[in-house]
């Protein structure tokens, strides 16, 4: 390499470290991003049972008659209003969301939830019935959509 020499600098070199540097911190501290989603979560469940539809937006199986019945003698309510999951509304009400570092959980703590989510066989082994699932909890396509502009808006603007 006698004699010769090429020189390149490369000008707002330093800009451009500084602004993977603050995206790279942008990325370290989602919590604010991860609330935000956990919050549209809520509404978004809220809305599938106003709705009766699963994230994909497929109706839920309908109460069956037998279902019905026991409601109406259980509670003297009929169920004229054909709404599904909604009896005493502790399901409905009981949806929350959970915040770490890096991730988001999203559900309830009412035991029954996960039937009503999976569906399969409950009751008394003599009394046994099946219950269809009735997904409430999940991603649809325009959460999705959602949660992919909240994180980009941050990790662009550092906004959340």
């Amino acid at each position: 390499m006698s004699g010769s020499q090429i020189k390149i600098e490369l000008q707002g070199f330093e800009v451009v470290k500084d602004a993977l540097r603050d995206l790279q911190e942008r990325g370290r501290s989602l919590g604010p991003v991860l609330k935000e989603i956990g919050e549209h979560m809520l509404e978004s469940t809220q809305e599938r049972f106003d709705a009766e539809k699963d994230p994909e937006g497929q109706a839920w199986a309908p109460l069956s008659e037998a279902t019905k019945k026991r409601i109406s003698e259980f509670s003297g309510k009929t169920r004229g209003d054909g709404k599904i999951l909604t009896d005493g509304r502790r399901l409905r009400d009981f949806i929350a969301y959970q915040v770490g570092d890096d991730v988001l959980r999203v559900g309830t703590d009412a035991v029954y939830g996960a039937i009503h989510q999976l569906g399969g066989e409950a009751g008394p082994t003599a009394h046994r019935v099946f219950i269809p699932a009735r997904p409430y909890l999940g991603f649809s396509d325009a959460d999705a959509m959602y949660a992919i502009d909240v994180i980009c808006d941050h990790l662009m603007d550092g906004k959340a």
